[in-house]
């Protein structure tokens, strides 16, 4: 049977958060980050404990990767730019059919509703891929957020097209690196952090 995670090599390590069988590579690389490990589980202490040990390196590799893209932005868009990706790391955990192509569709769609309506013309664009229409609705609901009292504060659009250019440099970068379908949304999570287990549906408006 193969890895449930990579669907590529044969699984041989019993995963109490999947239920399944997975391989040893998954198992070491993606503990806590894609699979909701118990904390009683053998292979989070002892000799296998050391494939973990190497998520802080990989969490400062994909702040380099991150720095080119946020260099520059406003504080505004800067804080958008952060939005976003704790957003992403709730998406990657709610809709794990979703990738990185999918996820390019959505935000080229919302950057070209955001740059038509800049000129002053109100039409939102559709996905060129149609398997991109839920996370376009996700990646809406992040930019609606409210306060204690209800009012809008929704951020400027000239920020949020700024933040948007951003993150799609960044995504169309790391997968030009030929790695798995997920791996921008993987470094989405890896920075911003497993989201809590215990919410629910497909979209997360973002309270601010």
């Amino acid at each position: 049977m193969s890895c449930p995670l990579c669907q590529k090599r044969k699984g041989k390590r019993a995963c109490p958060g999947k239920g399944e069988l997975v391989c040893a590579h998954c198992c070491g690389t993606k503990r806590l980050v894609l699979v909701a490990c118990p904390p009683d589980c053998t292979y989070l202490t002892g000799a296998h404990a050391t494939a973990w040990e190497g998520r802080e390196t990989e969490k400062r590799r994909d702040g380099r990767r991150l720095a080119p893209y946020v260099e520059g932005l406003s504080a505004g868009a800067t804080r958008v730019f952060v939005i976003t990706l704790a957003g992403l790391a709730v998406i990657r955990k709610q809709r794990p059919e979703a990738t990185d192509t999918t996820l390019l569709a959505a935000l080229a769609a919302l950057r070209k509703t955001v740059e038509t309506r800049i000129r002053g013309i109100l039409y939102e664009h559709p996905p060129e891929d149609l398997r991109a229409m839920n996370l376009l609705q996700d990646l809406r609901s992040l930019y609606e957020p409210q306060d204690e009292d209800g009012r809008d504060i929704s951020p400027a659009d000239e920020e949020l097209l700024a933040a948007l250019t951003a993150i799609e440099g960044c995504l169309e970068e790391v997968r030009s690196e030929g790695l798995q379908p997920t791996a921008f949304l993987d470094l989405a999570v890896r920075l911003m952090g497993q989201p809590p287990t215990h919410k629910t549906g497909p979209s997360h408006r973002l309270i601010v």
